[in-house]
């Protein structure tokens, strides 16, 4: 079932949800059950215990949600027998919310700074830990007059202690790893504000892996350039996204080199020249020059950005001035 609402549809994981695939269930957490907890309250199930704290919903699928849901569950059978009542949102329970609920609602930001209890603000301090990691001091190259150093993450890390730079989990599209956006996120329907700029957006709560280290590394390279606007003259040549993806995959690669050896691996296919393993292995050639000679040749530097112009455009998207990483 298709989500309509603007209210929904604009959230895979709540469309995912309405798929069953997976439903909604008691131990969730996330933005996305946030939604659901309004869409209980707004229907005249209210969750004191969710909101006791924030003054909004928590967006912990606890005992309390759970059984709202299956008192919303109930009155839904009163009219139609065959609705089950078994406290786990899927395609009936998410299908009535999309009906009844048809205004777009913004949710407050749950607080970031010390609150353990936030998984976007236990992302964030992930996240920070990895920008201070003591092996970014090998990170150290010039590419296309931009140099990335140490100092370029510590920027970053910076802006993230200031509150400058959020995270965020989100569910994200196939083929995407992580994304940073340098500007607001709208709904394409209401024009409201989805994400807000400059935020890290990861489909995981925590960095956990050398694969997740280094996907960050690569969104930080964007984000380092797009808070220092670097490569972007104004009497010259825009920074174009082939540029910005280049620089940041030779960060991700030679980061992920370091940590493991080797190239990083594309998760969605163990075929070396399906998905972005043309790219992450010519990064790691890149990788291993730059560490090995602290010199990168040209032209293993032009093939790797071939590759990732070819990916680009396999996926669609243009070459305009946009920092946002799209893997």
């Amino acid at each position: 079932m298709r989500l309509t609402s603007p209210r929904f549809n604009w959230n895979m994981r709540l469309q995912q949800t309405a798929e069953n695939d997976p439903p909604m269930k008691h131990g969730d957490f996330g933005l996305y059950v946030r939604h659901v907890q309004q869409a209980l309250i707004d229907l005249s199930h209210p969750l004191p215990k969710s909101t006791a704290k924030h003054g909004s919903p928590d967006g912990d699928f606890g005992n309390e949600t759970k059984n709202a849901v299956i008192e919303f569950q109930r009155k839904q059978r009163a009219t139609d027998p065959g609705f089950s009542v078994d406290g786990v949102v899927g395609e009936q329970t998410m299908g009535v919310f999309d009906r009844l609920l048809r205004t777009p609602v913004t949710l407050a930001r749950i607080p970031r700074s010390g609150d353990i209890t936030d998984e976007n603000s236990n992302l964030a301090q992930s996240i920070i830990n990895v920008l201070g990691h003591p092996r970014l001091i090998d990170v150290n190259f010039i590419v296309q007059g931009t140099h990335i150093n140490k100092t370029s993450f510590d920027a970053v890390r910076d802006a993230m202690k200031a509150g400058d730079i959020t995270a965020e989990q989100h569910v994200l599209g196939e083929n995407v790893s992580a994304v940073y956006f340098a500007r607001d996120v709208p709904n394409k329907h209401t024009g409201e504000v989805l994400i807000g700029a400059n935020t890290f957006v990861m489909p995981f709560s925590r960095i956990t892996t050398d694969s997740e280290r280094a996907i960050v590394i690569h969104e930080a390279t964007h984000a380092f350039c797009d808070i220092r606007a670097l490569g972007s003259d104004p009497a010259g040549a825009p920074f174009s996204r082939d540029k910005s993806e280049t620089i940041a995959h030779v960060a991700q690669g030679t980061f992920h080199h370091i940590l493991t050896g080797g190239p990083q691996v594309d998760p969605l296919t163990s075929d070396p020249t399906l998905g972005l393993n043309p790219v992450f292995l010519q990064a790691d050639e890149v990788a291993k020059q730059l560490l090995g000679t602290k010199a990168i040749q040209t032209q293993t530097l032009n093939e790797l950005a071939r590759r990732v112009r070819a990916n680009r455009n396999a996926l669609g998207h243009n070459n305009l001035t946009n920092f946002d990483g799209i893997i």
